[in-house]
């Protein structure tokens, strides 16, 4: 049965029907349109790991998600906003990162629609319930410390570049190696990953209802995103470049954790 009507996140619905059948197209292009992507080998290989796990896991999971999420499942709308925060991310990092290429309109799109999604879905809540959504024995600290501890890896694993190069004047090997004259992920994991886990992390252990809101948003994307970065890595494997260690021992370790916390936490909400 269907939840009573409620245009803010009415609009919101159909936003994420744009961005799954966007998306879809997307990441097809991206893995079956040879010479789509004009970037470096390094580039390039990334981009299509990325977009595997875009079209086969996080476009059909979106759009399971929008089934229940009509018929008011609350465990539903948490995965859902926090497969927008996967959307939101990618797509901000594409239009910006990746070379013009033919498909430059379609990734705009995608950050539009993803932002204004993103805003809809979370102003469509009635925040003040979702506490009484999660029950007594909800894991509350033990989620709250994995937030932290996604946040200190992230961190681990950027920032130490970045005081090199002020240290040395030598760029970090990965931009070399992506030929690039910055690097996007830097600004999209230290300036909004970290800050988030962290503000999210305090407000779960003090139990404010963003806190719990916010939680299903980080580990979602989280996990979808670590699977992404394993997938990422695979394909530069494949290609005949080095395999990055670092990379790919958080993003195990933030893969593994984000399934198996997101699967903990979201069996204590009810609905």
């Amino acid at each position: 049965m269907t939840v009573a009507a409620n245009p803010v996140r009415n609009v919101s619905l159909w936003l994420t029907g744009l961005i799954i059948v966007l998306g879809a197209v997307a990441s097809w292009g991206g893995i079956f349109l040879p010479g789509l992507y004009r970037d470096s080998q390094y580039m390039v290989a990334q981009a299509v790991g990325q977009d595997v796990v875009t079209l086969f896991i996080v476009v059909p999971a979106l759009a399971v998600t929008l089934f229940y999420v009509r018929r008011g499942s609350s465990r539903a709308t948490l995965a859902w906003i926090g497969l927008l925060g996967y959307m939101l991310y990618t797509y901000t990092t594409f239009p910006f990162g990746a070379a013009f290429n033919p498909f430059f309109l379609i990734y705009v799109a995608l950050f539009s629609l993803s932002i204004a999604a993103m805003i809809t879905a979370l102003s469509s809540l009635d925040i003040a319930v979702w506490r009484a959504r999660f029950d007594s024995t909800t894991p509350i600290r033990s989620v709250a410390i994995f937030l932290f501890f996604i946040s200190l890896m992230v961190t681990a694993l950027w920032l130490p570049e970045v005081i090199r190069y002020l240290m040395t004047g030598n760029l970090p090997a990965s931009m070399v190696q992506a030929d690039i004259p910055t690097n996007f992920v830097y600004v999209m994991d230290l300036g909004v990953v970290v800050p988030l886990a962290v503000v999210t992390g305090v407000l779960l252990w003090r139990k404010q209802p963003w806190g719990f809101v916010l939680s299903g948003l980080v580990l979602v994307k989280a996990l979808t995103m670590g699977l992404a970065l394993l997938m990422m890595i695979w394909y530069t494997v494949r290609v005949g470049l080095p395999l990055e260690v670092p990379p790919l021992v958080m993003s195990v370790l933030v893969t593994a954790g984000s399934l198996c916390f997101s699967i903990w936490f979201l069996r204590h909400c009810r609905q």
